[in-house]
């Protein structure tokens, strides 16, 4: 359907609405759509409840949104809270607040400045963090760019180029510490396994590093790391095995 035939959709108070095809869905008051809901543009500066799928252009979460299915969108924002039940599906994604994504998260663009929780795997062709995440499956990306102000952990991070390293600072604003508080994070990043063509890293625990050209920075401890081509050790990191590998 052309945008111009399409209606607003405008919840300030209190209201419940029928899903459907709609122009712009701005929710400032409480609102339930039932249903699936597509739009142009989505706006949430309230308490949103989207019971169903919901797939839009653009748009951005200042306030509370819950969507109980599924979630596709070009480009979005999130400066509030954002709770995915089922999986997200973005162009370029910008989490300020705290997101929790429950069925996994694939996007050309991850940028993160606050934090995310997600239970499945995350992919993206670009991953840039500087807030917490955790990530119970494999963050998978061409380029994974992290600094570390708050605690990060993957299962399994895989990608071309790696880049890990620790901030000035170490803070968490309280919307990421109520996503992240039952993890029991460690500071800095952890996982099982790192594997890339060119890996930096600080301030990581892992039980195994692959790749190419590797580099395991100040505040590292790291079980094995295998390498092809190039192996460099500094500060005060800790490995306790390397070896280079075909």
């Amino acid at each position: 359907m052309d945008k111009k035939y399409k209606q607003d959709l405008k919840i300030a108070g209190s209201a419940t609405a029928q899903g459907g095809s709609y122009n712009t869905v701005v929710i400032s008051g409480h609102g339930t759509i039932d249903g699936d809901c597509d739009c142009i543009d989505l706006k949430v500066s309230g308490a949103a409840t989207f019971n169903g799928a919901v797939k839009t252009d653009s748009g951005k979460v200042m306030g509370t949104a819950t969507i109980n299915g599924n979630f596709t969108s070009a480009d979005f924002k999130i400066g509030g809270y954002l709770h995915v039940h089922g999986k997200m599906e973005a162009g370029e994604i910008v989490i300020e607040g705290g997101a929790v994504i429950s069925g996994g998260l694939s996007a050309e663009s991850v940028e993160i400045k606050g934090g995310v929780k997600v239970k499945n795997d995350c992919n993206a062709e670009t991953f840039v963090s500087k807030g917490a995440f955790a990530v119970n499956g494999l963050l998978s990306a061409d380029s994974v760019d992290i600094v570390l102000y708050g605690p990060c952990r993957a299962k399994e991070i895989g990608g071309e180029k790696i880049e890990v390293r620790k901030s000035n600072s170490y803070h968490i604003a309280r919307i990421v510490k109520s996503i992240l508080l039952s993890l029991d994070l460690d500071e800095g990043l952890t996982a099982d396994v790192i594997e890339g063509d060119d890996v930096y890293l600080e301030d990581t625990k892992a039980k195994a590093v692959r790749g190419n050209n590797v580099i395991i920075g100040d505040g590292c401890e790291i079980g094995l790391v295998e390498y092809r081509s190039k192996f460099e050790q500094t500060g005060n990191a800790k490995v306790r095995e390397n070896k280079k590998v075909r």
